[in-house]
């Protein structure tokens, strides 16, 4: 199944991550996108659906809906933090990997925040 980025995109963030040793990348990406997918059916596509006159347990929200391009970032920054969070040492101080894993899950918390507040592009 597609998921809203790819590796590529992924490199945009940052230029090495695909050379830090996480195995399955598609495996990341895959998990930050079903992540996605259930926050907006919680915080937006049961209300959405239901403004325009559809019962959203009838008909459940459709990732290929929404507009191509739309959710980059969003899982890019998911996907980095899944990542982050595979890479950390078990220590009691943080890591860099620790620190980074706590920016990107900022970073995904704010773009969730401005595409809910924004509303979204759904077919």
């Amino acid at each position: 199944m597609a998921t809203y980025c790819t590796d590529q995109d992924l490199l945009t963030y940052r230029s090495n991550i695909l050379d830090l040793g996480v195995d399955d990348w598609e495996k990341q990406r895959l998990e930050a996108f079903d992540v996605i997918n259930r926050m907006l059916v919680a915080r937006w596509y049961n209300q959405a659906a239901k403004v325009q006159g559809v019962d959203p347990t009838l008909t459940l929200f459709d990732p290929t809906k929404v507009e191509d391009g739309a959710l980059t970032r969003l899982e890019c920054y998911k996907t980095l933090e899944f990542a982050y969070m595979i890479l950390m040492k078990d220590c009691p101080e943080p890591d860099g990997f620790e620190r980074n894993m706590d920016l990107f899950a900022k970073l995904f918390g704010n773009e969730f925040d401005t595409i809910i507040g924004m509303g979204l592009s759904y077919d």
